[in-house]
């Protein structure tokens, strides 16, 4: 099932009125989609929280030098952009210098002298309007980041560290039996058929078979010794094909595996026009 677009999550996650009727369908039926939104509404949340009342800590030059070298920009970039807004000294917590000049220029003839500027304190409110700007400009950032997958994770990190390889494979799945798969009268397609089973408990049969012209299409059954009863597994619409094999089939009782020629007349049943088949034999 395809699911909906990383950019379009994104902007939903952001309050937009975007998307069809279809996504919206989709959207409430796909869990994975759901969850995926969710997450990114969490991170607007986060992000966007009303910084009234908090006093946000300045983020000391070293912060900006590591993002600055992990991204490779240019030099002219190098200095904290915190100081280079406010103008500021980067070790002075204090207000911004005043001008001595404008306390040394000299008064005209005839008129008052001027009182030097008085440097503005920054009031509560002054204090806050830019974490808030950055907060939400960083919303959308962290959205989008988070849509387009974590990689960018790597990039950030500390150069040169390879990710730790895997100390231990995922367990191989089991080969319960297998058989050669021989062509029957007026046929010529020939092949194999392999059970294994996955490390959950689910058996599946892989069948791989070579092409064979006919008239319609090809099913996959299993069936038993004498072929009085059968099993349908599938289509095989391929030279190869792994189905899934239901739990309460006990291959003991269905060991025969059988490729029909099923014609295009709706009827579900084994068209008694077998392509290929083979006796399942457990592997030891």
């Amino acid at each position: 099932m395809e699911h909906l677009d990383a950019e379009l999550l994104s902007l939903l996650a952001l309050g937009e009125p975007v998307g069809t009727d279809t996504d919206a369908t989709h959207l409430a039926n796909c869990p994975q989609c759901t969850e995926t939104l969710r997450s990114l509404q969490h991170a607007v949340h986060i992000a966007t929280l009303d910084p009234t009342g908090i006093e946000l800590e300045k983020p000391g030059s070293q912060n900006w030098t590591a993002i600055h070298q992990a991204l490779g920009l240019s030099p002219d970039l190098a200095p904290d952009p915190l100081t280079r807004e406010t103008g500021w000294p980067a070790a002075s917590a204090g207000t911004p210098p005043i001008n001595p000049a404008a306390d040394q220029t000299p008064a005209r003839h005839g008129e008052q002298p001027q009182a030097a500027p008085i440097p503005l304190q920054p009031g509560p409110k002054s204090r806050h309007a830019r974490p808030r700007f950055w907060i939400s400009a960083a919303a959308a950032g962290i959205v989008l980041g988070t849509a387009a997958g974590w990689t960018a994770a790597g990039v950030l990190g500390h150069a040169g560290s390879p990710a730790p390889a895997p100390t231990q494979s995922a367990p191989a799945a089991i080969i319960l039996a297998r058989t050669p798969l021989a062509p029957l009268p007026s046929h010529t397609a020939s092949g194999d058929a392999t059970v294994k089973q996955l490390p959950d408990g689910t058996r599946q049969l892989a069948i791989q078979l070579s092409n064979d012209h006919i008239t319609g299409f090809r099913g996959v059954w299993l069936g038993s010794a004498d072929l009085s009863r059968m099993v349908s597994l599938g289509v095989l619409a391929n030279d190869s094909g792994v189905f899934t094999i239901p739990a309460g089939v006990d291959l003991a009782q269905y060991p025969i595996v059988d490729i029909s020629n099923q014609p295009y007349n709706g009827n579900p049943a084994h068209s008694a026009d077998s392509i290929a088949r083979g006796t399942l034999n457990p592997k030891t």
